[in-house]
């Protein structure tokens, strides 16, 4: 009698144990991944912000997959990494920018696939002249990862500023 009642406690308190384990405040591993991967695309702005303000155009350019497609206002599409490298060029031949990013979204459509959508506001040197004008775009970014690191995809962006009179 006293084995089996020994034997009954026993089962209990393990029992008692396993249900307080399951009700422990650990993520669940989907939740870790999707937090470790938000992160990861999060560094990808925060590296393509800093590539922007110092007008480096391979800092830029190799955060983007080697068929991006840069989608930008009043421009062609620029399609494949070649184009997108001759986009960036002009770009910082013409202008400066001193702009921060703050992100709006971020979704993980699959294990290889995520939207960013984000706002930008600072401000842009037109090189020409030397004048200085406010910035302002909201943006989406498709990334896509391979070979285990989050790129820039396609990327498209508008001015959220009022044209002026």
């Amino acid at each position: 009698m006293k084995t089996t009642l020994a034997l009954a406690i026993a089962g209990l308190t393990l029992q008692a144990v396993s249900a307080a384990q399951a009700q422990s405040p650990q993520q669940p591993p989907s939740y870790q991944f999707e937090a470790q991967q938000r992160a990861r695309i999060e560094e990808v702005l925060k590296s393509y912000e800093r590539s922007l303000n110092a007008s480096d155009v391979a800092g830029v350019v190799q955060l983007y997959t080697d068929d991006a497609v840069l989608l930008a206002p009043e421009a062609p599409s620029a399609v494949g990494i070649e184009a997108v490298r001759n986009a960036y060029t002009g770009i910082f031949q013409a202008i400066a920018l001193n702009i921060t990013f703050e992100i709006a979204e971020v979704k993980l459509l699959s294990p290889e696939w995520a939207f960013l959508r984000s706002n930008s506001k600072g401000v842009v040197k037109i090189l020409a002249n030397g004048a200085e004008v406010p910035g302002g775009s909201q943006e989406l970014f498709v990334l896509h990862k391979s070979q285990g690191r989050w790129k820039i995809a396609r990327y498209s962006f508008s001015s959220v500023l009022q044209p002026a009179k």
